[in-house]
């Protein structure tokens, strides 16, 4: 609880300077002890201000290891500058805690991190691994063909549709769905989730009639930089 306390009071100190020099501040509250929360929180942010138009620059020295290493990851990931502010001091005494937290910054050296590339997924994987970490169930390939018409991908517009009862006089109707359905499974499978299976990030596996697909720890990590989790 203390931590907690701890934690408001900076927060609060830093929100308030910014507000006197006449800085617009925007504050999120989140569990700074849950990696993938602050990726996920910190992602969104990013996701938002960048739709906005806004620049962005991140601190990422201003908080535990924890959050340090999440917004170092999340900040590369979206190609924005990351950087590094030296302490020049570490106070002893808790008044000074207080005052200026567990480290003084007053020389304002700074270093700019080089940003590292990652091999994600392209934006038809993230938001695939996004909709499995939002179901956080095994979904079958007719619920992933579902969302691939929502976010209306090329060749998954019109979806095949099981349901519909054919008459004898129909067949050729039949055909037309059997063909579109074979072509939207093996799109789906050869283009979008064997990518995803390579790269450790789904696993596939047969239940009955049907193939059920899940994210795996890592495919988790990565929809969560991605900033798309709701």
């Amino acid at each position: 609880m203390k931590m907690v306390d701890n934690q408001r009071h900076y927060a609060n100190k830093v929100r308030d300077t910014l507000l006197k020099r006449g800085i617009d501040v925007r504050c999120e509250s989140v569990n700074l002890f849950d990696f993938l929360e602050v990726t996920k929180s910190i992602s969104k942010i990013i996701v938002r201000e960048k739709a906005e138009g806004n620049r962005i620059q991140m601190n990422m020295s201003a908080a535990g290891r924890l959050t340090s290493v999440a917004a170092t990851l999340v900040g590369m990931h979206h190609d924005v500058q990351v950087y590094y502010v030296h302490a020049d001091d570490y106070p002893d005494e808790p008044d000074k805690r207080q005052e200026h937290g567990l480290s003084i910054c007053d020389s304002n050296k700074v270093t700019y991190l080089t940003n590292l590339k990652f091999d994600m997924p392209d934006p038809i994987g993230m938001n695939i691994l996004a909709y499995l970490c939002e179901k956080e169930k095994k979904v079958n390939t007719r619920d992933l063909l579902g969302k691939l018409q929502e976010l209306q991908v090329e060749g998954f517009q019109e979806l095949f549709c099981d349901d519909i009862k054919l008459t004898d006089s129909d067949k050729h109707k039949d055909n037309q769905r059997r063909t579109l359905q074979s072509r939207q499974l093996m799109k789906l499978n050869k283009t979008i989730l064997e990518k995803l299976e390579k790269k450790g990030y789904i696993r596939r596996e047969r239940i009955g009639r049907n193939i059920y697909v899940s994210h795996t720890d890592t495919g988790k990590y990565v929809a969560y930089l991605s900033g798309l989790v709701k």
